[in-house]
């Protein structure tokens, strides 16, 4: 039996709807339309970002939820943890494990969509995530 290609869902081809992860039937987006700068004053970058879940090839939305992301010149990245009220710091390194692979792939996205390229892909998951992604490129901010 052939292996089944990731994606397939026609959320894949919405231009704004990049996926970032998969795993047990579901599938995991970011919607870089709803990208909103909290701060940047030239050192750190915070910024929102809209998140869903969908199950796998559904085609239906489901669990919408808006995630906290910083990023600082260094090129460290973080994520903020609203129930403790502190920032995780995101691996950017070559050793990223399975449920770190959608706020990688994320920071990634959204700071390509706001410089025009990668804030690191050393181990090209980004890359290779957005094999998956089938619509046509979003145009670069």
């Amino acid at each position: 039996m052939p292996a089944q290609a990731y994606f397939n869902s026609p959320l894949a081809e919405n231009p704004n709807y990049r996926p970032v992860n998969f795993g047990l039937g579901y599938e995991v987006y970011v919607d870089l339309s709803s990208l909103k700068t909290v701060e940047d004053n030239g050192r750190e970058w915070v910024f929102t970002v809209n998140m869903f879940n969908s199950q796998e090839d559904s085609g239906k939305i489901a669990g919408i939820y808006t995630i906290t992301y910083k990023i600082d010149s260094g090129k460290q990245a973080w994520i903020y943890e609203e129930n403790f009220h502190s920032w995780t710091a995101i691996p950017m390194s070559k050793r990223i494990q399975h449920g770190q692979l959608a706020d990688y792939v994320t920071v990634n996205l959204c700071y390509k969509e706001k410089t025009g390229k990668y804030l690191n892909d050393y181990n090209n998951y980004v890359t290779g995530m957005q094999r998956y992604y089938r619509g046509p490129q979003a145009p670069v901010k």
